[in-house]
């Protein structure tokens, strides 16, 4: 078995990238519900549901978008979503800092994410992720079939086999997954992007890369 080892492990949405789903149907005036004349609530609501199921599989983002308009009793046209997502996702303003930060350190670079194998292959490819982690320190909901919130051995239980959390830093936006980091052994800090104004918090970037 691989020994545990240090490492600073990140979230990704609203940490290192705009959270997708939220971003491409919520955003006033660019998102799917303003532009399609949907309600944000109800809109809101479906994709909540939705998420919670295809985080955890390994899913197929055209019949997420199926589904969605389903549940909405609309059809979703892929050319406006893909009108969204150029006009929209986006790495965080401080999201290259805080990975150079942390490669620059004496510890490795992994991800901790509740996230669907769609929106986690877009991000990694808009911020370059490859540059920066350790495949085998990448931690995804959509691979593992659990989340951070799961009851028991959840994500951030699994992380802790192969990153040492005495030595390990937790990067987070929930105040939730942030304590259970913590109780896991981790030591853990909230960073918010929509909060954050895009700068990290004095000091963070020096946690980082420790």
């Amino acid at each position: 078995m691989t020994r545990p080892r240090p490492a600073v492990l990140f979230d990704l949405g609203n940490v290192l990238f705009c959270d997708p789903w939220e971003t491409l149907l919520l955003t006033p005036g660019a998102g799917l519900a303003d532009r399609m004349g949907l309600d944000r609530t109800r809109v809101a609501a479906a994709a909540r549901q939705l998420w919670r199921r295809y985080s955890i599989v390994e899913a197929d983002e055209p019949a997420y978008w199926g589904e969605l308009g389903r549940a909405l009793g609309v059809v979703i046209d892929p050319a406006l979503v893909a009108e969204a997502e150029e006009a929209l996702l986006r790495p965080g303003p401080h999201a290259q800092p805080m990975l150079a930060s942390a490669a620059a350190g004496s510890r490795a670079v992994g991800i901790v994410s509740n996230n669907t194998s769609f929106w986690y292959a877009k991000q990694a490819d808009m911020l370059g992720l490859d540059r920066y982690v350790d495949p085998s320190l990448v931690f995804l909901s959509c691979r593992l079939g659990v989340s951070k919130g799961s009851a028991g051995r959840g994500l951030l239980e699994l992380a802790a086999e192969l990153a040492d959390p005495a030595r390990s830093l937790v990067v987070e936006d929930r105040t939730p997954n942030v304590e259970r980091a913590a109780a896991v052994g981790f030591e853990a800090v909230r960073f918010c992007l929509r909060t954050s104004r895009g700068e990290p918090a004095p000091g963070l970037l020096e946690r980082i890369s420790a």
